[in-house]
């Protein structure tokens, strides 16, 4: 097994997934690198790629690609964690900045290839997807935790 494919099978959102998967998977993704400070998604632009973090980690911004002190900031990507989930399923604009914070070593998916590989194999394409809705999910549900203590507002 090739040191993408390796490390595509570690990732959440490949779980399931059996080894013929992964490597097929495995062939339409790219090993890309970031130098610190270097902005890996602009705010309000197109782009329908997928970055799985490798080594180094990344900050994801509300408030423009150089915000001091952590200001705007809303979370840091880490090792073993993706990226660009939102672009990639549904080819909006970018919702934020993400810069890198160290040297960042990833893995890019883009969604045509992965269209493509999935006209051949649905059955990546639904557990992909599937996984991808559940890393969704418990960020939308990290995000109202936060907002509702930010807001004091408590469930009943």
């Amino acid at each position: 097994m090739d040191e993408v494919a390796s490390f595509l099978a570690d990732s959440v959102v490949c779980a399931g997934f059996d080894s013929a998967e992964i490597a097929d998977l495995a062939t339409i993704c790219k090993p890309v690198r970031f130098e610190a400070g270097e902005v890996i998604v602009a705010e309000d632009a197109r782009g329908r790629e997928l970055y799985f973090i490798k080594a180094g980690r990344a900050q994801i911004n509300l408030s423009g690609p150089y915000a001091r002190d952590d200001a705007g900031a809303i979370s840091k990507i880490v090792p073993g964690e993706v990226f660009g989930e939102l672009g990639f399923i549904d080819g909006a604009r970018r919702s934020t900045w993400v810069v890198a914070i160290d040297e960042v070593e990833a893995i890019q998916l883009g969604w045509e290839d992965f269209h493509q590989l999935t006209q051949s194999n649905s059955r990546i394409g639904y557990k992909f997807i599937y996984n991808l809705a559940l890393v969704i999910a418990e960020r939308l549900r990290d995000t109202t935790m936060s907002l509702s203590n930010l807001l004091g507002v408590r469930g009943r």
